[in-house]
């Protein structure tokens, strides 16, 4: 100790004054959060060894919340050099972390804490040194992905908040940009989600970069959501946006349909960036959100991304969605007075609307209104009319349509198909809907298992089982796997043909199968038998549901039909009798 010419006592190390000291003159007692920030601020160049000399290895081996101190500390002013300063306090992160390893602490201060890397972060991508806050950045997320995104982010963006008016948005623009180069899409729309909430909306370029991550891992949700977020923010797609957008829909399989659609709407070719902001108006539509989309398609407008047709012929197809015909109509009424040309997708999704409400001869009205126009109806034009047909029992006038669809070269889908054979099986057609099945597989359609599901119903329903037992083998000919639904379909259509014995033949094949049996297709089962008079069998098959490894309990119907043809059994035989004889089935 010294006493100055004022008499205070002034700390001397090595001979210098504290302060006037060189780096290597630095004792412990200066070695508190705010003389190592002060001395990181201030010094042109912080090397490895003029912080090993400037401050003892007690330092280094500090808590964490000593490293976050001076991190905060340089994070929270602002620097005439903020270059000089971020690195070394870059400097300063590697360092503290190698000298409190060396020096053979607990684990935990051999690596620094997340609001160390989160402030670090910042601090760099406040001078710009984005590649080495990339770096920083990529690392802390690896160390950390053990914890839930929201966890990270809320650190991160917390160190943003800690650091007052000094703080910039580049190092939040940099988390969406790290998640993406990670490959982690979910993360990187969660982390734009959270920023957008709090006001900080991601760049355009890490917009991309998130499009880019979900395409290439083939996350083609994420890369909508994203592509939606951006939109409905006012973040605008450049050509690169485009193009990778396009790419979802190429992979997905859609890009061909949905130029064909916008085509159909414009009347000619459109370029890539109507047919991928259509692509994203359609979505939001399937998901009933029409007050949003119409909302995302003024704004459209005002920015001529779409053309006026496309737009409101995307508003009709919204509230028809619905099934709001009224305000359909006055929109396609506004169409007209606005000078923009009705065409085919206006007047289909007003013919699937009517279907839906029931009203077919309205949707005739609209189809005979459209081919006077000189307008073509198309697949989805005649699927909705079938479809419309078939629920109201038209089943003639559908197959009408059906056959016009046919000679015009289209193929109706899956889900039509389906429709219109559940309505011919139910009016008892079972070998008119096996006929139609095989002209629609004729032109493409692959059938699913509801659709043999549906046929072997209408065999049921005509007493056929030999027609549900060739539809099953046709099923397993085409690699469909019938399920517990199919063999309960299966099992009943069987039973209802009156032939049990049959049906119980596929309980073995079920379990060659390892699909397991329910206690509804031994009820089935069981009643079946009863019917028949086939007590013994009926009586067998309630134990092996009592014994077996299921353990079932036969419901309450089934087991008083047991029960009551037991009895009536026993009363049928006298006691000096020989034993009753037991019907076959």
């Amino acid at each position: 100790m010294a006493m100055n010419a004022g008499g205070r006592v002034v700390a001397r190390c090595g001979g210098g004054l504290l302060g006037r000291a060189p780096a290597s003159a630095l004792c412990t007692a200066a070695t508190t959060p705010q003389h190592i920030s002060h001395y990181l601020a201030h010094h042109p160049r912080a090397t490895w060894e003029a912080l090993s000399a400037a401050f003892p290895a007690s330092a280094a081996a500090a808590p964490h919340g000593h490293v976050d101190a001076v991190l905060l500390s340089l994070a929270r002013h602002p620097h005439a050099s903020p270059e000089p300063v971020a690195k070394n306090a870059l400097t300063f992160f590697h360092w503290s972390a190698a000298s409190a390893s060396s020096s053979g602490p607990s684990p935990s201060s051999s690596s620094h804490s997340l609001r160390s890397y989160c402030l670090l972060v910042h601090l760099l991508s406040r001078a710009a040194l984005f590649r080495d806050a990339s770096v920083i950045l990529e690392s802390a997320i690896s160390k950390h992905s053990s914890s839930p995104a929201s966890c990270f982010l809320g650190a991160f963006f917390a160190a943003y908040e800690d650091s007052g008016t000094a703080a910039t948005t580049r190092g939040l623009h940099l988390l969406v940009h790290a998640y993406a180069r990670l490959r982690l899409p979910e993360e990187a729309l969660e982390a734009c989600c959270y920023l957008a909430q709090r006001g900080v909306l991601p760049s355009l370029s890490a917009f991309n970069a998130v499009l880019h991550a979900a395409r290439r891992a083939g996350e083609f949700r994420v890369a909508w959501e994203v592509f939606e977020l951006m939109t409905l923010k006012r973040v605008y797609a450049n050509q690169s946006t485009v193009e990778l957008v396009v790419g979802v829909l190429s992979r997905e399989g859609k890009l061909a349909r949905m130029a064909a659609l916008v085509g159909r709407i414009h009347g000619t070719k459109c370029a890539p960036g109507v047919v991928a902001h259509v692509a994203l108006t359609l979505r939001m539509i399937e998901e009933a959100r029409v007050e949003q989309t119409i909302l995302l398609l003024k704004r459209m407008l005002q920015r001529n991304i779409l053309l006026d047709d496309i737009a409101y012929s995307l508003i009709v197809h919204a509230y028809c969605r619905i099934g709001d015909l009224k305000s359909a109509s006055e929109q396609r009424d506004d169409m007209v007075r606005r000078g923009c040309r009705l065409n085919a997708f206006v007047y289909t999704c007003l013919i699937r609307a009517h279907c839906h409400e029931g009203s077919v001869d309205k949707a005739v009205q609209l189809l005979q209104e459209m081919i006077s126009m000189g307008l073509k109806p198309y697949d989805a034009t005649y699927s909705h009319l079938i479809a419309g047909c078939f629920r109201q029992g038209k089943v003639e006038e559908g197959l009408a349509y059906f056959e016009s669809m046919i000679h015009e070269g289209f193929v109706t889908d899956i889900d039509t198909c389906n429709e219109m054979l559940e309505a011919l099986c139910d009016a008892g057609e079972a070998g008119k809907a096996n006929d139609l099945l095989t002209v629609v597989m004729a032109n493409g359609i692959v059938p699913v298992q509801d659709t043999y599901r549906s046929l072997m119903d209408g065999y049921g329903k005509v007493g056929d089982a030999q027609g549900v037992v060739k539809i099953y083998h046709e099923m397993e000919h085409r690699g469909l796997n019938p399920g517990v639904e199919g063999f309960t379909t299966l099992v009943r259509t069987l039973c209802q043909c009156g032939n049990p014995r049959e049906a119980e033949k596929f309980l073995t094949v079920m379990e060659k199968k390892a699909v397991a049996p329910t206690s509804e297709l031994y009820d089935m089962l069981i009643s079946s038998y009863c019917e028949k008079g086939n007590t013994e069998r009926a009586l067998w098959l309630y134990d092996k549901m009592m014994t077996g490894n299921e353990k079932f309990v036969p419901s309450a119907d089934t087991f008083m039909m047991l029960v009551r043809r037991v009895i009536k059994v026993k009363n049928a035989c006298s006691p000096n009798s020989s034993p009753c004889d037991h019907d076959p089935c």
